[in-house]
């Protein structure tokens, strides 16, 4: 026997399991013949009269009906009877039989997805099965009836939780390794203790509104996808006391330290605060222009630009290194604390992050007790202190103003305050700040 090519459509549906109850195409939904141009239905045999259908054809012209088999076993369109013989319903002997109709789809949450379509719920992606959908299981950073929990309970009557774009269908692991990033040091580093002039320091203080600094404080940075608040900490600290020194406002290369301070997957595994710290003593930093930031944005840690300082490959004028002094550490005196900000500038501080500091929008945080593996350690800059009003006759509560590392489109403009005089967080248990060296050392060790 000579096969043809309208033979290929009952040799397909013959092999295939799907359809194997039955050989011919009826009970098949959709519009065929009805869609078909230049016509919809063809007289005599014409091997051309043809619709695609799962993955073969069928046919909407006269030769395509078996007349010694009237059941409806043949290359016939599904719907070549209706258009084109005028027959609307055909016998219940031909249908599909209920339990070989494509599922139905899924829904959740008020959003249908159709059979094997995909949809993403937060940060868990679902695909439809049937009418089942199955899902990642991660636990996702931001849940609003975890936002609404926290607005309404009287332990977090001090500060509101909001929901951020940028954070919603984030996991809480990726986002707890990868917008944090500090380590502990390699060495104990013993702190130093100051004798503060109680009486001189005000009871509100912010460094930014000091005359004498004025437009010499360091604004709000992004670390984005990257595992960097130890770099973007210690940098904006630096060129803060650097401005205040040389009286000159400073932008110096985030890229710079992420990619040569930090080891090769410092954008996911972060880094010891102490080494980049030894860096900028060493080494030093150049401007922001001769080295703009990609690690945030890239998700991975750029290869180093200036190695060993050298700086030959920039296309920048001027590619002066920036150093420091060996960084020193305050001790856990909150008076020692407010008079190294006040006198000197801003200091870096280590603290521990649990997911409710991603939803914070305004007040004074306070510290939750997380369960032991779901915080990562962090760095900010603190840059004031103050006191919060509290209702109903309340004492105030006291508070650091802190400048954190995740853009000015989170918490107060990117900062935050945080309970003062309690060590919330361990914020007040590991205080460094440094001291630039002037441009004559910048080689010097």
């Amino acid at each position: 026997m000579l096969l043809t090519k309208r033979h290929l459509p009952l040799l397909c549906l013959l092999l295939a399991p799907s359809l194997a109850w039955a050989v011919g195409f009826q009970g098949i939904p959709g519009n065929y013949c009805r869609y078909r141009r230049p016509s919809e239905c063809c007289t005599d045999r014409y091997d051309d009269c043809s619709v695609p259908i799962q993955g073969t054809l069928c046919y909407c012209d006269e030769f395509c009906i078996n007349k010694d088999d009237p059941t409806g076993h043949d290359d016939c369109c599904p719907d070549y009877r209706e258009v084109c013989l005028g027959i609307v319903s055909p016998p219940d002997a031909l249908q599909r039989p209920q339990a070989d109709q494509p599922p139905q789809g899924c829904e959740r949450e008020g959003v249908k997805v159709p059979h094997l379509g995909t949809h993403k719920f937060n940060c868990n992606q679902c695909t439809c099965d049937g009418t089942e959908l199955v899902c990642n299981e991660d636990e996702c950073l931001l849940e609003e009836e975890l936002i609404r929990q926290v607005n309404l309970s009287p332990t977090h009557s001090t500060w509101r939780a909001s929901n951020y774009t940028k954070f919603w269908g984030r996991t809480l692991r990726d986002s707890l390794l990868l917008r944090t990033g500090a380590q502990s040091p390699s060495f104990v580093m013993h702190p130093i203790h100051l004798q503060p002039y109680a009486s001189l320091m005000p009871r509100e203080f912010d460094a930014r509104k000091k005359p004498e600094w004025k437009n010499l404080i360091s604004g709000i940075y992004d670390q984005g996808w990257c595992a960097a608040s130890w770099a973007f900490s210690s940098l904006a600290v630096f060129q803060d006391r650097l401005g205040i020194m040389t009286r000159g406002a400073r932008r110096l290369s985030m890229e710079q330290l992420v990619g040569c301070a930090g080891n090769d997957n410092s954008c996911t595994a972060g880094e010891q605060i102490d080494k980049v710290w030894n860096y900028f003593r060493r080494v030093g930093v150049v401007p922001e222009n001769c080295l703009p930031y990609e690690s945030g944005w890239s998700g991975k840690t750029q290869e180093c630009r200036v190695p060993r300082g050298d700086t030959s490959k920039l296309r920048c004028q001027r590619p002066d290194l920036y150093k420091s002094e060996p960084a020193y550490r305050i001790s856990t005196d909150e008076d020692d604390i407010k008079w190294e900000i006040m006198t000197n500038g801003p200091v870096q501080a280590m603290m521990r992050v649990s997911r409710e500091l991603f939803m914070y929008a305004s007040g004074v945080y306070i510290c939750a007790h997380q369960v032991k593996g779901l915080e990562h350690l962090h760095t900010v800059r603190l840059v004031g202190w103050g006191e919060e009003v509290q209702k109903w006759g309340q004492p105030p509560t006291k508070y650091w103003l802190v400048a954190n590392s995740w853009g000015e489109d989170w918490g107060e403009k990117g900062y935050f305050r945080i309970r003062r005089g309690t060590n919330e967080c361990g914020i007040e248990s590991y205080i460094l700040a440094v001291r630039p060296r002037s441009a004559g050392f910048r080689y010097g060790y």
